[in-house]
């Protein structure tokens, strides 16, 4: 035991200390934190000048421009700016109005509204030097849209109570059933839909990353003839599982100083706001999903990385490594392409099947606990597998890693390996 922890803190220490692990944990904490904060860096680069943007209108001023221009007035941070340019007397005039206002300047477009009996409302057209501003059409028909309500309304003499309730917004409230349990709010499953998808591209990408890891140590070791002084003061099976450990550790750390980044990044006022906007309390974050989580990451990491380990003792150059895991690598993809199948389908039943395999279960459990209510029965099922699978792939792994690791040149057939491994009980 004695060495295996020494083995665990020379791989850990080894591994924490070295560059590589701090620009990359420095890289992607900043890369979290860009992504995070993107929604307001784009807010701040573009409304530099704070102001709205001004769209004219040519023509005689009607019931409706000026109810568009006193909507737009009435709001306490607007985002467009109506401006009169008057009426220049013909259709055509107005239109070399428009233009001349819009070639220096002025305005950023500017609008013409043609008389529509049949629609009861005067038909629309925005004039821009963009061919691809739908984005100023969209904001123009909502507003629109509510300024004919109200027009049309008011031709039928209701009063403004009536008005009102009339233009009261429907509420509707999402709640996802649960057998035996009143159902998450709509709320809840937003907090665990982007929960769920952050931890699952977290643990497919440590997953990879790590396993990657223990496969390229064991093979650099092997390659420089150091495992050959390892073997005689330390056994094969203490130092598979110490470097195994060592690296999880190492993962631990990282994802440790990712969730404090994130939350530290959540916390900041304009996040706080914008969570607030989307009616999403964090107090709906489930504790226990974050508990299950642990436990499937590192259920997750011992399967992958045994097998990493075994197939990186076979192999003699680190050039061969990708090659060599690559199988491995498919089911991880696998898992992860089943996982954003099921965040929108966590109950299909190819899903529910797939969350009992045990190379598929860290990811698939996990995501049917955060979008669904598994049977408390499955879920430890599914643990319980995994768990058995990790235990026996870890004795075939170190049977195979105590032959492995000694036999340099070509990778070993199936036969020669079987052979060599009946000579040596873990």
């Amino acid at each position: 035991m004695n060495k295996l922890s020494t083995v665990i803190k020379f791989t850990f220490m080894n591994r924490v200390r070295a560059k590589a692990f701090t620009v990359s944990t420095l890289i992607f904490a900043i890369v979290l934190t860009v992504i995070m904060n993107l929604p307001a860096i784009i807010s701040y680069f573009s409304s530099s000048d704070g102001s709205a943007a001004k769209v004219g209108i040519v023509g005689q001023e009607t019931e409706v421009t000026r109810s568009l221009k006193s909507f737009y007035e009435s709001q306490p941070e607007p985002e467009l700016q109506i401006v009169m340019l008057g009426d220049a007397g013909s259709k055509e005039a107005n239109a070399k109005l428009g233009k001349e206002k819009l070639d220096a300047g002025d305005v950023k477009g500017y609008l013409e509204l043609v008389e529509d009996p049949a629609a009861g409302f005067p038909k629309v057209i925005y004039n821009s030097k963009s061919s691809m501003d739908f984005s100023m059409e969209s904001k123009l028909k909502r507003v629109l849209q509510v300024i004919k309500a109200e027009i049309v309304v008011k031709d039928f003499g209701l009063t403004a109570e009536q008005r009102t309730k009339l233009n009261a917004p429907v509420m509707v409230e999402t709640v996802q059933v649960q057998e035996g349990t009143t159902g998450k709010t709509e709320s809840q499953m937003a907090v665990a839909y982007v929960l769920v998808y952050a931890l699952l591209f977290l643990l497919y990408m440590t997953v990879i990353g790590y396993g990657n890891m223990v496969a390229t140590e064991i093979t650099a070791e092997k390659s420089s003839r150091v495992m050959e002084v390892l073997i005689s003061s330390v056994s094969p099976l203490k130092q598979m599982f110490g470097k195994i450990i060592g690296i999880c550790l190492l993962g631990l750390v990282q994802i440790a100083v990712f969730v404090i980044v994130g939350a530290a990044n959540m916390l900041m006022p304009h996040n706080k706001e914008m969570i607030s906007e989307l009616n999403i309390s964090l107090g709906d974050i489930q504790l226990s999903l974050l508990g299950y989580f642990i436990i499937f990451y590192l259920l997750g990491y011992f399967i992958y990385a045994t097998i990493f380990a075994a197939v990186g003792s076979l192999v003699s150059r680190t050039e061969e490594v990708g090659q060599a895991i690559m199988p491995v690598m498919f089911l991880i993809i696998a898992a992860f392409m089943i996982a954003m199948f099921g965040l929108q389908s966590p109950n299909a039943p190819f899903v529910v099947a797939m969350s009992f395999v045990p190379f598929f279960s860290p990811l698939i459990m996990f995501l049917r606990i955060g979008m669904s209510d598994p049977a408390w029965w499955e879920i430890w099922l599914s643990i319980g597998v995994t768990a058995a699978t990790m235990f026996l792939l870890g004795w075939l792994a170190a049977k195979i890693y105590r032959v492995g690791v000694l036999m340099y040149g070509k990778r070993p057939s199936f036969k020669e390996l079987r052979k060599a491994m009946k000579a040596f009980k873990v």
